[in-house]
């Protein structure tokens, strides 16, 4: 299976910028959003869909209640006034990796338009978020983001819960892409961009390596009940392929099976 082409060179340049000043933001201002970033989005979430086992929904207006904490309230989203839905065909080949990259582009779209967001897997109420998506038959709600602007300061419970106002401890290049200081320049683009990707507990379950030209990934380490490591490699899947862009090297993905999760063969 082939992604469809990033066609908007400007566009994919806007990605490159927002993922690597992105941050997850859980706390919100509350104040709903403009007419014409809700447009934007809502256009993006309908026109961006390069696989057909995933689309992703805007939530115009998203209840306090669809996020559900760690006890309660307590850990989970405040006050962000719209959501976006990561919504596919349950059991299709490749759901969870086509997931991952047709939700990071809205997530990156999102950043672009000055909004925050934060992936969130497990503490969300699935049979609202899937009844305000309006889900098809055979679809499932994978996970959802928060949307609206954030609070201007980091709040205690976003430091004492979630770590943020610290660094977070990303994985050098070399432990997930080993040998990658002699591959060719867009491919070492590639992994710089991938070692920013989120991930579920900031696992970082990727690993990257180049074979007969082409970027693979695979996925290794720890599993988790809520989200697969297939899920968060194919966010690090359009990572990659915004790292190659950025170097000018245009390319397709073909979905794997077993332990590999993506081929990136540049044109």
């Amino acid at each position: 299976m082939a992604v469809a082409r990033l066609a908007d060179p400007a566009l994919a340049a806007g990605w490159l910028e927002a993922l690597w000043e992105r941050r997850s933001r859980r706390s919100y201002d509350g104040i709903a959003l403009g007419a014409e970033a809700l447009e934007a989005l809502a256009q993006h979430c309908e026109t961006f869909r390069p696989f057909d086992t995933a689309r992703v929904v805007l939530i115009p207006s998203a209840p306090q209640a669809l996020f559900l904490g760690i006890l309660g309230s307590y850990g989970g989203v405040s006050n962000a006034p719209s959501a976006l839905a990561f919504i596919g065909r349950a059991g299709e080949a490749g759901v969870d990796a086509a997931i991952g990259y047709t939700g990071e582009a809205a997530v990156l779209e999102a950043s672009r338009l000055g909004l925050a967001t934060c992936w969130i897997g497990g503490l969300f109420d699935p049979a609202q978020g899937t009844r305000l998506a309006g889900a098809r038959s055979g679809e499932r709600l994978f996970a959802v983001s928060p949307l609206g602007h954030a609070v201007d300061r980091i709040s205690m419970k976003e430091r004492v819960v979630f770590g943020l106002g610290r660094p977070k401890r990303r994985k050098d290049v070399a432990e997930f892409a080993p040998g990658s200081d002699e591959w060719p320049t867009w491919a070492r683009a590639a992994a710089a961009a991938v070692q920013v990707a989120p991930s579920a507990m900031h696992r970082q379950p990727w690993k990257l390596r180049l074979e007969e030209g082409a970027l693979v990934i695979g996925c290794e380490g720890l599993k988790t009940p809520k989200v697969s490591r297939r899920l968060d490699c194919g966010i690090a899947m359009l990572h990659a392929e915004l790292g190659a862009l950025g170097e000018g090297v245009e390319g397709d993905w073909e979905l794997l099976d077993g332990d590999d999760v993506g081929r990136f063969a540049p044109r």
